[in-house]
């Protein structure tokens, strides 16, 4: 019976998904703009030129027999000269018999002496750097070491220095002027060494499971202060005489990853907060004239706000962690990344910590309150229980990504931060993850340096928060946040796996019944493998038949390109559904599992209603539906679309979009669908529907037509931007101010009458008033807008303003907007400021500068390409140490629009190959990806062109009424093969397959 069984549903399903329209086999819908450093889509070219010199990813690790226990650190940092050297005494044991070598990380440091002791003895060894692997190896000279379950213990003493370095890793310069450009520069030391840069600072065991304790000295000159990551115990005289100079002695660090170790030594001020018994808690640290201004007052208060709210939800206190901890917030001119995590000495670049009111947007305000909560949650998530390697980095950065949004979101609710979770997080991490490519979230084969740093992915960050989030609804917010206390109490000061994640969830789980109700079979353990174990994510395609209130659901691999993944994928799906009989999104507690290919669930109503899968988007998967499916929830959206949650209509905002591109749908359909836009008037809907019309946009920007689809996007827009307006009100909310910051630059540059007579007119008062300042939120449009309108003055003026102007944030701001001008003389002038030093314009910004000045109009990118070929070693030079020069070419490919200018450029990169090296191969694949983008709009227009002239289809359904049936239940079916590339139909075909629903849904019910 069972064989039968089987056989029918197959026969079935193959006839159900047998007719469709054919899907694309082989093409990309991935193209240059997507690809460009800090894009969706980077991760891709990072991927894809990782190498380890041929070496196995294992021979990069460092051998676990031995382990350290504590360290002495002494570093001198000598400013005059902007280098140091250090002594650093391990104490370590063997952790077996018959150990021979000690081996640790040392890189691209001077190392002057070697030596290894017990019991205040020399042991002869000798010692060799081992360059490829970043080893240092001492080797014993006779016999090994002493091994016991006691510990016996060694002292290793390695004498070292360097200069300090250029490229914001290891122990780096970074460089300020206090108030104005036309001061003398001051120089700081200070660190970054996640993931593999601590061995670039001294000489230690860089990886993060050998963790140990810190005993920190700092001898520095006598004018400047000094940081780590615990309380300075006090200064004291050199112990060798120096003029001039000081030793600050540190606390000792609880047991701690040495990533996560840091020094700031600085010509700083601070301002601190004291417990009663005038013990340091909390400070936050900047150049003299920042503090002057006060501009760090929004961190020292809000950062406290956070820190006690997350000492609260996970139960265990920061200042019960260690005793010696503080908090010290460091802003940083010179940082590579936004901020990092170093246990007790957060370091932040100056633009998102620091914070104007006058002159700090509402973008900078939130960067800075997110990032915020995003490093304090690594105080628990990341510090103290660390990812045992980074192949499992998301332990650390997906909690810290998800309490970046909801901590922020606790303390401050007027920020958004709920909402914008699914626009910025679990949109932008879906298309992330909709390549073949794409990695799970515990990856394997790491072991380079390289290979590290290519697990900080959005993938890591943005899925790992995105299933933390499902979880959470899963499980319910009080059992997830037990089952999280059980986790960091149970590993505190250790690291971490996977299992002992979902162990903890699991134990919570089953003691309060959360998951009783998914039967004896449900495990949070086996949920959690299928979720990051295998990349990628499901779409469900869901058939309802409107007769008998069932829907079969089939889980399906989804791919960005061609609409399905290869690979025979199944996950384990929580899934929740709303009715418009019961239109209830509050309640997100799932009503059902799934984990086979193919699932019947009975929709608990008959009748012609709508179903809306995935309550508030809280669930990692997207949601296709038949096609009359389809007409009743556009119908819903068009005349009652508050009855759909917010989120579930972005959520149809984002699926429909996406399934457009991938082929599972064509654009006259998906636009229909979307016409219900122009009512809307909510934050999540519109900046989904805009970040899909700006790619499209890309795309049609090289064809005649893409004034009719800009049309369209300013006609479904003109109620909200009516709602709006391009005036700031006052008291208005801050998503509200948000919103226009988002929407107003893309009015403007479809030039749309009001917005650029808006932007002119803020800036002629900008201009010709030395008091008026142009309101904080709309700089971005107007500043942008009146350089394309305006002079090379025009250009003069803002510059001078970048260069003379005090505060971070509004200088960044500045640099992202110069590059809107569209003069030839005036983009040279920026473009010959990036590449030159001339401490103007830092490293770290040069792509934001660069891209800007490419970008700003579309008569800048041939501009910018002739002065890449007018300067190209000046431009490499500039890029070679955070970058490559494919970079600034890339932001040129990426807007090449016709094959005459791709042609152009290919012959430019091969008439230049020994120019640009290495980078040629990269460079040619820039314009091969412009190609395919022309390929695809070629391919593509015509189904856009027949919704943009002839609007869409009028949607009708039959008025049969529904009727709530007395159960919901879910019938999984006998495991099968999933059909190839199954298809939901187009319109000619609803009512042949609804006929086929029937008799599967009839098959169904008498067979199971």
């Amino acid at each position: 019976m069972g064989a039968i069984k089987l056989l029918i549903l197959t026969a079935l399903c193959y006839t159900t998904y047998a007719v469709h329209f054919e899907l694309p086999t082989s093409r990309t819908t991935i193209f240059g703009d997507e690809m460009l450093e800090g894009e969706i889509f980077e991760d891709l070219i990072n991927r894809n030129t990782i190498t380890g010199f041929n070496i196995n990813p294992s021979e990069y690790r460092l051998p676990r027999t031995t382990r350290p226990v504590e360290y002495d650190l002494l570093l001198h940092v000598h400013m005059e000269r902007l280098a140091f050297n250090g002594t650093v005494t391990i104490y370590l044991h063997a952790t077996q018999p018959n150990v021979s070598e000690i081996i640790i990380h040392t890189d691209e440091l001077w190392i002057e002496s070697v030596i290894l002791k017990k019991d205040n003895v020399s042991i002869p060894q000798s010692f060799v750097e081992e360059e490829e692997l970043d080893f240092l190896r001492v080797q014993l000279t006779n016999g090994t070491l002493e091994y016991s379950d006691e510990d016996i213990m060694y002292e290793l003493i390695v004498n070292f220095g360097a200069e300090l370095r250029h490229d914001m890793t290891g122990l780096y310069r970074s460089w300020f002027r206090n108030e104005n450009y036309t001061e003398p520069v001051s120089y700081v030391a200070t660190t970054h060494f996640q993931a593999t840069a601590a061995r670039r600072a001294f000489p230690c065991y860089d990886e993060p499971g050998f963790k140990a304790k810190f005993n920190i000295v700092i001898r520095r000159p006598s004018s400047y202060r000094s940081w780590t990551c615990t309380k300075q115990s006090s200064t004291r005289e050199p112990s060798i005489p120096i003029a001039n100079y000081e030793e600050d002695v540190f606390a000792v660090t609880p047991v701690m990853s040495t990533y996560l170790l840091a020094f700031t030594i600085a010509e700083y001020n601070s301002t601190e907060v004291y417990d009663d018994d005038g013990r340091l808690l909390y400070e936050v640290i900047a150049r003299p004239a920042a503090i002057r201004d006060n501009q760090q007052q929004y961190a020292l208060d809000f950062g406290q706000k956070l820190l006690r709210r997350m000492s609260d939800h996970v139960g265990i206190d920061f200042y019960d962690i260690d005793k010696n901890l503080k908090m010290t917030q460091a802003s940083i001119s010179d940082f590579a990344a936004g901020a990092m995590e170093n246990w007790g000495l957060l370091i932040y670049r100056e633009a998102y910590l620091m914070y104007n009111a006058n002159h700090t947007n509402s973008n900078y305000k939130q960067l800075i309150a997110y990032i915020m909560s995003h490093e304090i949650a690594h105080m628990w998530f990341g510090n103290l229980v660390t990812c045992d390697w980074w192949n499992d980095l998301w332990l650390n950065e997906g909690f810290a990504r998800y309490y970046q949004y909801f901590l922020t979101d606790w303390e401050d609710h007027e920020l958004g931060f709920d909402q914008r979770f699914i626009n910025e997080q679990v949109h932008a991490t879906l298309l992330a993850d909709s390549v073949e490519s794409a990695h799970p979230l515990t990856a394997s084969g790491i072991g380079s340096p390289t290979q590290a740093r290519s697990m900080f992915t959005t993938i890591t960050y943005g899925k790992g928060a995105t299933i933390i989030r499902m979880t959470e609804h899963l499980l319910g917010f009080d059992v997830h946040t037990q089952g999280l206390k059980y986790y960091l109490d149970s590993r505190q000061f250790n690291t971490v796996l996977p299992i002992h994640l979902s162990e903890a969830l699991q134990r919570a789980a089953v003691e309060a019944g959360a998951i009783v109700e998914y039967g004896p079979d449900f495990s949070v353990i086996e949920y959690y493998k299928t979720w990051s174990t295998q990349g990628g994510h499901p779409v469900l395609n869901v058939q309802v038949n409107h007769q008998t209130g069932q829907m079969i659901v089939v889980q399906r691999r989804f791919n960005i390109n061609v609409g399905y993944g290869t690979a025979s994928t199944n996950w384990i799906i929580p899934i929740t559904f709303a009715t418009a009989d019961d239109p209830d999104f509050n309640n997100t507690k799932p009503t059902h599992i799934i984990t086979d290919s193919i699932t019947v669930i009975d929709r608990g109503s008959i009748g012609d209603q709508w179903v809306i899968f995935n309550k508030q988007q809280t669930g990692y998967y997207r949601v296709n539906y038949d096609n009359y499916t389809w007409d009743l929830i556009a119908i819903a959206l068009k005349t009652n679309r508050t009855i759909i949650h917010e989120y579930n209509r972005a959520q149809i905002v984002n699926d429909v979009f996406q399934f457009a591109r991938s082929g599972l749908m064509e654009y006259k359909r998906a636009l229909n669908i979307l016409s219900f836009l122009e009512n809307e008037t909510e934050y999540t809907p519109w900046v989904t529907a805009m970040t899909a019309f700006t790619w499209l946009r890309n795309r049609f920007a090289s064809t005649p037509y893409l004034a009719d689809l800009e049309r369209l996007i300013i006609d479904w827009s003109r109620n909200i931007m009516a709602d709006l307006t391009y005036d700031p009100q006052d008291g208005e909310s801050f998503m509200r101010s948000y919103l226009r910051s988002q929407l107003a630059p893309i009015m403007c540059a479809m030039n749309v009458t009001e917005c650029q007579e808006a932007a002119i007119g803020e800036f002629n008062l900008l201009r010709n008033n030395e008091t008026y300042e142009v309101p904080v939120d709309s700089r971005n449009w107007v500043y942008c807008n009146a350089l394309r309108k305006g002079s090379e003055d025009d250009f003069e003026y803002l510059w001078q303003r970048y260069k003379s102007h005090h505060v971070y944030n509004e200088k960044i701001l500045l640099l992202s907007v110069l590059g809107c001008t569209p003069h030839r003389n005036s983009l040279y002038t920026y473009m010959d400021a990036i590449v030159t030093e001339n401490y103007l314009i830092r490293r770290q910004d040069y792509t934001t500068a660069f891209n800007s000045a490419v970008s700003g109009n579309e008569v800048n990118t041939q501009i910018a390409f002739q002065y890449i070929k007018d300067n190209l070693t000046l431009v490499d030079n500039a890029f070679v140490v955070r970058s490559t020069l494919a970079t600034p070419l890339s932001y040129v490919s990426a807007r090449l629009r016709s094959e005459e200018e791709i042609n152009e450029f290919e012959q430019w990169a091969r008439d230049n190959r020994v120019a640009l090296g290495v980078h040629y191969n990269e460079i040619m694949s820039g314009a091969t990806s412009a190609r395919n983008s022309l390929n695809w709009v070629l391919a593509a227009q015509d189904d856009v062109l027949d919704y943009l002239i002839n609007k869409g289809d009028d949607i009708t359904t039959t008025t049969a009424a529904s009727t709530t049936t007395s159960t919901v239940s879910t019938v999984t079916a006998d495991i099968v093969v999933a059909p190839p590339t199954p298809e939901l139909p187009d319109s000619a075909v609803t009512t042949a397959l609804s006929l086929v629903l029937l008799t599967l849904s009839f098959c169904v019910n008498v067979m199971f």
